[in-house]
């Protein structure tokens, strides 16, 4: 997969404040727009912002403009076939492997977009009209508040330099190519079909998180997704509970809105500046947001929401990383393992 590399501080100084920013802008106007779910609007955004690397170039601006047409594409899809058992379970398997396969013999982030969003459509669609139509509105607006966000803060605070960043990917080279792939889906595909049958949309975490680890080349990488995004999830999940005590002493939109910024602009600078991969702070980041999001706008307990994304992300990728080990000890010839390991 690609790798998130540092931000020089010399040709990037306002990286941190222009996601901050951004974060701002989602949540204020989240409301006007009729955005009922502005978790959506405020992660996609701080992951977007925070993605660029060195100077303007057209994926700056892809990302956000083509969020409105996946969420119109994929929840449409998810809508047409969630009546049909067979049909709804082939596409999703289908999209589910193109996307695993263009992560890990590609390295493509487009891959990551292949499989979550269709996953999350299809189970919003399960569980009811409603989400479905929240989560595809909520991508839609936000994908054009980030994109207007991104020409705005980008003119106002540009990075300064020119250079276009290139991408450090690490894609698999096997002998076995099919068969890597076969692995993964044995291991990603059940899990999917099982989180679509509890019909609980709390549980859409565990296939996003086993995407991350089966798009991973070897167990090294695998290995620093659990530290990165394992790891970011407690840590995550420590940010998230102390401005939400803030929170609750001064529960005032102003207050909440402020808090995001501050989280925000203190861990992407960290992207920066920080000893630990950009990543770890980024998913930091990202956890802390969605905790205080869901906490502050959904109908659930802050404590429980903390405990339960804990657990089921250190679970499921544990588990994740064990089993893709040991099918990959039976069923991938040594020479095979070795030639993957080589891109570590």
């Amino acid at each position: 997969m690609e790798e998130l590399t540092r931000v020089d501080p010399d040709e990037d100084p306002y990286l941190a404040l222009r996601t901050a920013i951004a974060i701002m802008l989602c949540l204020v106007l989240a409301d006007p727009l009729g955005i009922t779910m502005p978790m959506l609007p405020v992660v996609l955004g701080m992951s977007m912002l925070s993605n660029q690397r060195g100077g303007l170039s057209a994926r700056t601006f892809v990302g956000p403009l083509a969020l409105p047409v996946m969420a119109y594409v994929f929840a449409w899809l998810a809508a047409a076939t969630v009546n049909e058992p067979l049909l709804f379970i082939a596409i999703n398997v289908l999209l589910a492997a193109a996307g695993i396969a263009l992560m890990l013999f590609k390295g493509s982030r487009a891959g990551t977009m292949l499989t979550v969003f269709p996953t999350m459509m299809s189970m919003s669609a399960l569980y009811s009209d409603q989400a479905m139509v929240a989560i595809r509105d909520g991508m839609a607006a936000g994908g054009l508040v980030v994109g207007v966000a991104a020409v705005a803060l980008n003119m106002l605070f540009p990075p300064q330099t020119k250079r276009v960043h290139i991408e450090e990917v690490r894609p698999l080279v096997s002998e076995y190519a099919g068969r890597e792939l076969l692995i993964r889906l044995a291991v990603f595909v059940p899990v999917m079909l099982g989180t679509f049958a509890t019909g609980d949309m709390n549980l859409i975490i565990v296939p996003i998180m086993l995407a991350f680890v089966c798009a991973e080349p070897d167990r090294g990488g695998r290995m620093r997704q659990l530290i990165d995004r394992g790891g970011g999830t407690v840590t995550g999940a420590l940010v998230a509970t102390a401005a939400m005590g803030i929170y609750a002493v001064l529960p005032q939109f102003p207050v909440l809105v402020l808090l995001c910024a501050i989280i925000t602009y203190g861990l992407i600078d960290k992207m920066t500046t920080g000893r630990a991969r950009p990543l770890h702070y980024q998913y930091i980041c990202s956890v802390a947001l969605v905790m205080i999001m869901s906490a502050t706008f959904g109908a659930r307990d802050a404590f429980e929401v903390v405990i339960q994304r804990v657990v089921l992300t250190s679970g499921a990728m544990l588990g994740a990383i064990a089993l893709l080990s040991l099918l990959e000890a039976i069923f991938v010839p040594r020479r095979g393992e070795t030639t993957s390991l080589a891109f570590a």
